[in-house]
């Protein structure tokens, strides 16, 4: 167990390899630990978020992941899309639900530290990830769930468009690719 025994603290130590092989397993679990102990929501701020779902699946746990995304009540990324967020908040809280601006002071409407959840879409829900500079070469590993019929996304490289799409099969997933001229996936 962490000696500071918050999601960051977990978060961190296994995002930047900061403990053991050994003990990954255990962090990994005190961390959905802590998940449950706050009702599948992320109490993580600027620092532990960008990491938090990029842990999730690296430890075996994407469907918590996809849990939180799912989240709508605050603190959660639909919170913002559900009151009418087209911006990632500064804080999960900028606008509360009778529309008013929060009294903390400080609220932009338009942070990426937050919006780090789209690389976790790209990376792990449509598993697209690079194996060389400029995505001269990829690879493509989704982490499928039951929450969707299909999840597509594309990507503008430096060799040209790359897309990936999957989709819910009678029997499996789907999956589509389109590969640049003069790569490699």
């Amino acid at each position: 167990t962490s000696l500071v025994n918050t999601q960051t603290a977990h978060i961190l130590a296994l995002a930047m390899n900061l403990v053991k092989e050994e003990h990954r397993k255990t962090i990994a679990e005190d961390l959905i630990a802590l998940l449950k102990k706050s009702n599948m929501h992320l109490t993580t701020g600027f620092v532990g978020t960008p990491f938090l779902c990029k842990v999730l699946s690296e430890e075996g746990y994407s469907e918590a992941a996809y849990e939180l995304l799912f989240q709508k009540d605050f603190p959660s990324w639909l919170y913002e899309v559900d009151m009418g967020a087209t911006t990632i908040w500064e804080r999960w809280n900028s606008v509360l639900p009778d529309g008013s601006i929060s009294g903390t002071g400080m609220n932009s409407l338009n942070h990426y530290t937050y919006g780090s959840i789209v690389q976790w879409m790209y990376e792990n829900m449509c598993g697209l990830n690079l194996t060389e500079i400029g995505f001269k070469k990829f690879s493509v590993n989704p982490e499928y769930t039951d929450r969707f019929d299909f999840a597509e996304m594309e990507y503008d490289s430096a060799y040209g468009k790359i897309a990936v799409k999957w989709e819910k099969k009678e029997d499996g997933y789907g999956l589509y690719v389109k590969v640049p001229f003069d790569t490699e996936a």
